[in-house]
């Protein structure tokens, strides 16, 4: 599969990331059939942590950011795009996510933000992985929304574990005291849009969060591409 996966990236975007057919000249990363079966998340979700409501109005939240939002439910497709994506730096399949994400905050009217910012990877991680997948995406969503972009508003000051097998105590416990606001730029009164890959249970976001409202930030926004 590595073989195969590499063979895609040399003739990208010519076969389907998700199936592998070969895509017509009008498709672009997901052919007709995957693009189709991407499941957009729906109105009926809380207002302050956009989960899914069921029957409640609203959930009792205790985050630290305003409202968070995400475009896709999290399923196999979306977890082979964010796969590549997170994984092989395709750059290509950033400006395609990042668009999806850009239509999304213009058609819902969500996150009138003064400064859209990435959660940042650790400065390691980074350097291992050579890029960071959520700055690509605060790059393009900037671009097409006209909003300042600062990649490294946040910075990543303590190294962390995977959050990937963690429950939620041992995620919250994991990224406690693990960002500070870049003393090089000022946030008071300023409105932040925070963007990621994926949300699951927003132990990264709302730690970022409160040091943004420590620095006084007036309101936190947060969007992801999916929602666990």
């Amino acid at each position: 599969m590595k073989y195969f996966s590499d063979f895609i990236n040399i003739v990208f975007p010519k076969y389907c990331l998700n199936c592998y057919s070969r895509l017509r000249k009008t498709e672009i990363v997901l052919c007709t059939n995957c693009a189709d079966s991407l499941k957009f998340i729906g109105q009926k979700v809380c207002p302050k942590c956009g989960s899914f409501l069921f029957e409640k109005t609203s959930h009792n939240c205790d985050f630290a950011f305003d409202a968070a939002r995400s475009v896709f439910q999290f399923d196999e497709t979306l977890r082979n795009l964010i796969h590549h994506f997170k994984y092989e730096e395709m750059k290509k399949l950033g400006e395609f996510l990042g668009k999806y994400a850009a239509d999304f905050l213009e058609k819902e009217h969500f996150a009138a933000a003064d400064i859209i910012a990435p959660v940042p990877l650790h400065k390691v991680k980074k350097r291992a992985r050579g890029f960071n997948q959520s700055e690509i995406l605060t790059r393009h969503i900037a671009k097409i929304i006209d909003c300042e972009h600062i990649p490294e508003l946040i910075q990543r000051k303590k190294f962390t574990q995977t959050q990937t097998k963690l429950s939620r105590q041992q995620r919250e416990k994991n990224v406690k005291d693990a960002f500070n606001v870049n003393a090089k730029y000022e946030v008071t009164n300023r409105k932040i849009l925070l963007v990621d890959d994926v949300f699951t249970t927003g132990s990264t976001v709302n730690s970022i969060s409160k040091v943004l409202k420590e620095a006084g930030a007036s309101k936190i926004f947060v969007l992801t591409i999916a929602r666990a």
